[in-house]
């Protein structure tokens, strides 16, 4: 199996072990990440600016990975809705479809509409599936509770990203329960984290966070484990920044790929999971001293009870 990997913009420069350890879970399940240099950003600078704009850049992203023959996996949530919302628009606007079609055409693009937009939370849950899953595992966590944030773009709306249900996902909850770790019913699982009014507004921007930070400790978690890039950034980047002023303790920040990888025996190096900024060599080790053997967590539910 093969895909178009659509990282967007901030990930191969901000969050690059987003990418590399998605790469390397996906690696195990032999599926194959092309990484496509003519990819442009999806639009969502402008999508509140201009429409055509917004549209067009997106648009072309699709008409290249269909010359390719391949579909594009994103890992990116606001380059999925926006890929998706351009999907969307183009195939219910046939005039627009001929006007950018005759854009592309100076490239020797044309889009056609047989490209499918895909989340690799989809890929791991509907291609690879759960129980595949399951079966690679040669470690599981026990005891680590994870505040999962699922950012505001994969979820709504959701006619047009069409990813699991908008208020009850489960897979995300799926996935999670392969490592064994807990996803904590917490406020801010699917609020916003405050990324988009940065620099707009940056006070409710941090207060925001901070409510989600609060939130998460509050609940008892371990770790953040963000699925939006933008989520990242604001708890692993600016959460610092904040830390730094105010003195409070750090939430660290672990992307799910990273712990999946962990539990599938993939080096934490590859992982990049020192590169978390807000994970520290205590932290690795605590993770660590939460795995364990699958066949010993199942031999342990075999022993029978003492009397």
């Amino acid at each position: 199996m093969k895909f178009a990997f659509f990282q967007g913009c901030n990930i191969p420069v901000r969050v690059e072990q987003y990418a590399d350890s998605t790469e390397a879970v996906l690696q195990l399940f032999g599926i194959e990440l092309v990484r496509i240099p003519e990819f442009n950003c999806c639009g969502y600078p402008v999508r509140n600016v201009d429409e055509k704009a917004y549209v067009v850049p997106s648009i072309r992203n699709m008409a290249i990975a269909e010359k390719a023959g391949l579909d594009i996996m994103v890992i990116c949530n606001c380059c999925f809705a926006s890929l998706m919302k351009a999907k969307n628009v183009i195939d219910r606007d046939q005039p627009l479809k001929d006007e950018i079609n005759a854009m592309l055409a100076k490239e020797g693009l044309n889009y056609g509409g047989t490209t499918r937009i895909r989340h690799y939370l989809t890929v791991l849950h509907e291609d690879v599936g759960v129980e595949a899953i399951r079966k690679k595992i040669v470690n599981v966590c026990k005891g680590l509770n994870l505040s999962i944030i699922h950012g505001c773009h994969i979820l709504r709306p959701r006619e047009i990203t069409r990813f699991d249900d908008s208020f009850v996902p489960r897979i995300t909850e799926d996935l999670v329960a392969t490592t064994g770790a807990t996803s904590l019913d917490w406020r801010g699982k699917m609020e916003c984290c405050g990324a988009a009014l940065a620099g707009l507004n940056d006070e409710l921007s941090r207060t925001l966070l901070q409510e989600k930070i609060t939130g998460a400790q509050m609940a008892g978690a371990d770790f953040v484990t963000p699925i939006c890039s933008y989520c990242h950034l604001q708890f692993d980047t600016t959460q610092r920044h904040m830390v730094k002023e105010s003195g409070a303790p750090v939430m660290p920040v672990l992307l799910f790929p990273q712990l999946l990888g962990l539990c599938l025996g993939i080096d934490e190096g590859r992982l990049g999971i020192a590169r978390n900024s807000t994970i520290e060599g205590k932290n690795i080790e605590h993770i660590k001293s939460l795995l364990g053997s699958p066949v010993e967590e199942k031999k342990k539910k075999a022993r029978p009870q003492a009397a």
